[in-house]
């Protein structure tokens, strides 16, 4: 999902190391949430930003209001630090009572030992949030954090392309491939479809999509399933629609999202896989092109899915808060809709409980409109990386990204996809995960 920049507010804020180093337990409560003074620290990072940070504020502010003996202090991580923040935190024991945690990291935190479980399960909290949100803040059959936002990606195309060439969008990934080489030749300068090579997520679902998993425990180790026959056929499939069709630009190897957007909002792209912050980046580009666009379901791969990945964020519980049942408080506070959908919904994102997605999709809510409906109606098709403590690793080696790439060359897609596998296995089963 899109980062956006940060900066920490408050004069008392947390810096990270100088947390850990200089100021010994800053992050944890004080009080017992029986009448003393507690002060809950809260740290904060995606999707909330500085723009966003005052209503975050208003809402501790009503908090306090409500809990005499409580003081919340906020304080805003920075993008490209906030992990080594909370590392740096968890390792000098100085975290705060609550982070809001990005879903990937959430299983690496618990298995750090450093969240409080909660007291429900996965079951339980299935019945009232998103389910591919509870799978990411599950860890070794414990529920470490509660659900905020989530973010889906759908198929986003050019309506007044198709309605031309007298075609429906496409339902399958097959069908993807004809029609963006028919689009492709009947508009000449226009790429069939955008090709995201520097981004996993917009890709790796469709090993999902074939019929295969990134990872599974066996045995009680982790076991890649990127070298499995439908893995190398999903790869080989998106390399394909670059190195063969020829359906992006040769650059388009390396792109985010972000050059798909503004490709797509030149009008240089007549289909692409994109989230609803994507498509608000395109109309905000590009406001003229809103009635020429339309969204659709993600295509189906031959195993019958068209699972996409859910990104977002939990709320967690660290271990050392010494206030957690006011801590426990607050979350519930903030994770009512009302209060997460005013922030969410600008954003592009959902509230991660199953009446907010609802809400947001009814008449009248942020999503209600045909064009963005398509991203609701996408939530339930969403999954979650493995629950490995050590995901962290696979995702910042760029292992993912390199094996593509190498398709994209034209190395060979079953010795490139064992050599991937090998990779995940050694960074899954570094350690207890």
């Amino acid at each position: 999902m899109r980062m956006r920049s940060r900066r920490v507010w408050l004069t008392t804020a947390v810096t990270g190391v100088a947390c850990a180093l200089a100021l010994a337990g800053c992050g944890s409560g004080s009080g017992s949430g029986s009448g003393a003074s507690a002060q809950i620290k809260v740290w904060l990072g995606d999707p909330v930003s500085p723009q966003t940070m005052p209503y975050v504020q208003k809402l501790a502010d009503q908090f306090e209001k409500t809990h005499k003996n409580v003081t919340i202090q906020l304080s805003l991580l920075s993008d490209a630090n906030a992990h080594q923040q909370y590392i740096t935190a968890i390792e000098g024991n100085s975290t705060p009572c609550i982070g809001l945690v990005g879903n990937t990291w959430t299983p690496e935190f618990a298995g750090l030992g450093a969240l409080q479980p909660i007291n429900k399960t996965a079951a339980t909290l299935k019945q009232s949030y998103v389910a591919s949100m509870v799978d990411s803040a599950t860890y070794k059959g414990k529920v470490y954090g509660y659900p905020y936002d989530v973010g889906v990606r759908a198929l986003i195309y050019r309506k007044d392309l198709f309605t031309k060439a007298n075609l429906t969008p496409p339902t399958t990934w097959t069908q993807l491939q004809q029609d963006a080489v028919k689009l492709q030749n009947a508009n000449p300068g226009v790429s069939g479809f955008a090709i995201i090579g520097g981004n996993q997520w917009y890709y790796l679902p469709m090993v999902w999509n074939w019929g295969g998993n990134i990872a599974a425990q066996q045995g009680g180790k982790w076991v890649s399933g990127m070298d499995s026959s439908a893995a190398v056929a999903a790869y080989q499939f998106y390399a394909n629609l670059l190195r063969v069709d020829k359906l992006s630009p040769s650059a388009s190897a390396n792109w985010q999202g972000s050059d798909a957007d503004q490709a797509f909002a030149l009008g240089k792209v007549a289909m692409m896989v994109g989230g609803s912050w994507d498509l608000q980046a395109i109309l905000a580009t590009k406001a003229s092109m809103q009635s020429q666009i339309g969204t659709a379901l993600l295509p189906n791969g031959p195993a019958g899915n068209n699972d996409t990945f859910a990104g977002g964020s939990n709320l967690a519980v660290f271990k050392n808060c010494a206030d957690k049942a006011d801590a426990n408080s607050f979350i519930q506070f903030l994770l009512q809709n009302k209060n997460v959908s005013h922030l969410t919904s600008s954003l592009g994102l959902f509230p991660a409980t199953l009446s907010g997605v609802s809400q947001q999709e009814a008449p009248g809510g942020a999503f209600s409109a045909p064009l963005w409906k398509t991203f609701a109606l996408m939530v339930p098709h969403s999954r979650s990386v493995p629950e490995a403590s050590t995901w962290g690793g696979v995702e910042g080696s760029n292992d993912l990204i390199n094996a593509m790439q190498a398709l994209f060359s034209g190395k060979s897609a079953s010795a490139t996809m064992g050599q991937l596998a090998s990779q995940i296995n050694s960074q899954l089963n570094s350690k207890t995960s």
